[in-house]
């Protein structure tokens, strides 16, 4: 969201004379706004308890493989757009497994690379696409109609991709014979019998919808089978097009991840927090279903977003970060790569206790 901030302190740091002319246009309501707005920066950071280096934790460490990142621009003449895409290749020989990460409303392919960066390591390819809500596809006039990460959530710019970003996402399965072409880096890397959909926030919505949630007021389905697991971070709980059953027509492997503080802007919903996205879990149908739910955690979970401090996002949290990474990683290296260890690591009794009594692990 640092693109707000940058905007709203342009607003508010012109000289002297350009101020109180622009001060007479504004109305009062809207100076006080983007005062609370700018106030609204988090500088707290929260100390670090689990040493990566000394950890029983699973996988908390980088893994032992190099990679580099490729841009490629994907067009999708049938609907008349462009999908820009983010392709992280790690040095390995052979296949291995390919993540789909969906970014959050307004993030884009380059965010989100504490989580990339660790997947890629451990020997996967990321691909990241830039769904329709980037706010890097709008200019820098449509960006100054908001004043607030709720103003641009509850936009239309935003609610209108509900749909078009599982469409989105099928393309690049669709095209992947053909990212390899423009991209030879990606050719013979990628295991299409192990492949899964993350999304962090409206990017959970996204993997939800791909895993098979039922949305009965639509009559539309978005279930993508060439995805064998799924890991849906800040999950919506039920509300609008998400009704309880629909949760039930999920498919496992689904791993969720929330917290304590894990909030939202979406109106109407401004007093949920991770109570409410922890519904989405409970109504899960059994069967390989997995609740990671970090103490005191907020919407970014300490950092996984990557780049500079977010606004409203809460505090640097290291912990709540590489609980994060580790338990992702366990959860992929288990159902992708079948890893014995990853396994074990999924269902131990003790992860509470390996995990600083920060974070618990629940399976149904």
């Amino acid at each position: 969201m640092r693109v707000f901030l940058t905007a709203l302190t342009i607003c508010l740091l012109l000289p002297h004379a350009a101020s109180a002319q622009r001060e007479r246009r504004i109305s009062p309501e809207r100076l006080q706004q983007i005062r609370n707005y700018l106030a609204g920066r988090n500088e707290e950071t929260i100390p670090a308890q689990i040493d990566p280096g000394n950890s029983e934790l699973y996988g908390t460490q980088a893994g032992k493989f190099s990679f580099k990142a490729h841009q490629l621009d994907l067009d999708d003449e049938s609907r008349g757009k462009t999908i820009p895409l983010r392709i992280t290749v790690p040095d390995v020989e052979g296949a291995v497994p390919l993540i789909v990460h969906c970014h959050g409303a307004g993030g884009s392919r380059d965010g989100y690379q504490p989580l990339v960066e660790h997947w890629a390591s451990h020997g996967y390819v990321v691909i990241q696409p830039t769904f329709g809500d980037s706010i890097s596809l709008l200019t820098p006039e449509e960006r100054r109609e908001f004043t607030s990460p709720a103003s641009f959530v509850n936009s239309a710019v935003v609610t209108r991709q509900w749909n078009e970003r599982p469409r989105d996402v099928m393309f690049v399965l669709d095209s992947l014979d053909l990212i390899a072409e423009k991209v030879p880096q990606v050719k013979g890397k990628i295991d299409r019998e192990a492949m899964a959909v993350t999304g962090h926030s409206y990017g959970a919505h996204t993997t939800m919808m791909l895993s098979g949630l039922s949305i009965p007021v639509s009559g539309q389905q978005y279930s993508e089978p060439r995805f064998q697991c799924a890991i849906a971070i800040s999950p919506q709980g039920p509300g609008g097009l998400f009704q309880p059953d629909g949760y039930q027509s999920i498919r496992g492997p689904m791993l969720m991840v929330t917290g304590d503080n894990d909030g939202t802007p979406q109106r109407g919903k401004e007093d949920k927090n991770g109570e409410w996205r922890k519904e989405a879990y409970d109504h899960l149908a059994p069967g390989q279903k997995y609740l990671l739910w970090i103490d005191g955690a907020h919407h970014n979970f300490g950092g996984i977003s990557g780049g500079e401090r977010r606004l409203n996002t809460g505090p640097v949290a290291p912990d709540h970060a590489l609980l994060l990474k580790s338990t992702t990683l366990t959860f992929l290296d288990c159902y992708l790569k079948g890893d014995s260890v990853a396994k074990e690591a999924l269902h131990s009794p003790e992860f509470r206790q390996r995990a600083a009594d920060l974070a618990s692990l629940t399976v149904k």
